[in-house]
């Protein structure tokens, strides 16, 4: 079949929107899936395609209005997605969005108050029947009911300081400031998981352990404190698959320390292993204008991966499958300003950043290859622009 110029010039302008109809088309099931970017400054929540065979991050465009939806969540069952709105005041609020699997579209569901100042945090228990935020500013932490359609019912609870607290660091620890909503989760040998919430306490040096989840109370109780060094800032929790280690990072001293977990007569404990601790920065470096920021364990417990902001790198650890200590493997600029995040695809085969942006730089994701045997990641990562991305959720 022959074109004249015309044609052919008409045809061309069109094929880029036909490819991304033909994405929408097909959806995850054939070979195509969908990112959701929550962002600082842009108008919401970001839509692009994803390519798990190159790793290729598709047309950046908004999906969802909403207040500064800096973290987002999937319930596990139903076609949901919820935002933190990290605001103050009337703003301050969690959303929840139905999703158009096939399209990767965003339509509002209901929102609710976040029961607190800068919700910064927001997960969802396995069986789907339990949301838990974080509030940064509030300095508090909540748990809400989930309808059967998914929607965010009333609170359950709210746990707040009812005295100041406060920590050495007198810019950063003035009050307490609630960071991370992380559910536990089972194990082999027995372990029970999603029994407890654990939540860090940037403010006070603390890890806060609710024992909360379906089964184990309808309301929020009085946590368990587990103490952090004094002015390390604690910020984000992960677990090992093997249920027994938990990895801490710390924001304002840029380190990662070892927990030990264990669940004994119906408690749980949590106990920090002496001298496990290491510095996210190269030796020598110092502190000011960085800070600590995610923590990610790999599926097979043999790598850990952590970001620091300042410095703006990602750092690659080996996992002692006896001790559970570290050790440094890699380290790899974040290809752009201020690491906000950083997670896997559902492969495994990248890892992708959220580079938050500063100094009028709108920010970009930078996706590594990553080569599962050896924990390493590729020196140079293949970049997208995007506004203020936070964070990653495919769908």
């Amino acid at each position: 079949m022959r074109f004249n110029r015309r044609e052919f010039v008409g045809r061309a302008v069109a094929l880029p929107f036909a490819l991304r109809g033909l994405a929408a088309a097909q959806g995850p099931a054939n070979g195509f899936g969908w990112v959701l970017l929550g962002t600082d400054t842009g108008k919401g929540v970001y839509r692009a395609s994803w390519s798990p065979g190159t790793g290729w991050l598709g047309h950046v465009e908004l999906v969802g209005e909403a207040v500064r939806p800096s973290y987002l969540a999937r319930h596990p069952t139903l076609p949901v997605v919820y935002a933190v709105n990290a605001a103050s005041g009337e703003n301050a609020a969690v959303s929840s969005f139905n999703l158009d699997v096939v399209s990767g579209g965003l339509t509002p569901l209901n929102k609710v108050s976040s029961q607190g100042d800068g919700p910064c945090f927001v997960s969802v228990d396995p069986t789907g029947s339990m949301v838990f935020v974080a509030n940064y500013s509030g300095g508090s932490f909540a748990a809400f009911h989930v309808t059967k359609t998914g929607a965010l019912g009333e609170a359950i609870g709210v746990f707040k300081y009812t005295q100041a607290t406060h920590g050495p660091v007198a810019d950063r620890q003035d009050a307490a400031h609630i960071h991370c909503a992380t559910i536990s989760p089972g194990a082999p040998g027995g372990v029970p998981g999603n029994k407890y919430v654990l939540a860090c306490d940037l403010g006070d040096d603390v890890i806060l352990v609710f024992p909360i989840g379906p089964g184990n109370g309808d309301y929020v109780r009085v946590p368990i404190r587990v103490s952090a060094r004094a002015g390390s800032g604690p910020r984000h929790v992960a677990f090992h698959p093997n249920g027994k280690f938990v990895y801490c990072i710390h924001e304002l001293d840029c380190t990662i320390d070892l927990y030990d977990w264990s669940v004994e007569q119906n408690q749980p404990v949590m106990k920090l292993r002496e001298n496990s601790v290491v510095s996210t920065l190269e030796k020598g470096a110092s502190l000011k204008g960085n800070t600590g920021c995610e923590i990610v364990v790999s599926d097979d417990g043999r790598f850990l991966y952590s970001c620091t902001r300042g410095v703006d790198t990602i750092e690659v650890w080996k996992i002692d499958e006896t001790t559970g200590l570290l050790t440094e493997l890699q380290r790899v600029s974040a290809g752009g300003k201020v690491p906000r995040y950083i997670a896997f695809d559902p492969t495994r085969k990248w890892l992708v950043a959220c580079n938050q942006g500063a100094n009028g730089n709108q920010g970009n994701v930078t996706v590594f290859s990553h080569d599962a045997a050896t924990g390493r990641l590729g020196e140079k990562p293949k970049t997208f622009q995007a506004p203020t991305p936070m964070f990653a959720l495919w769908v």
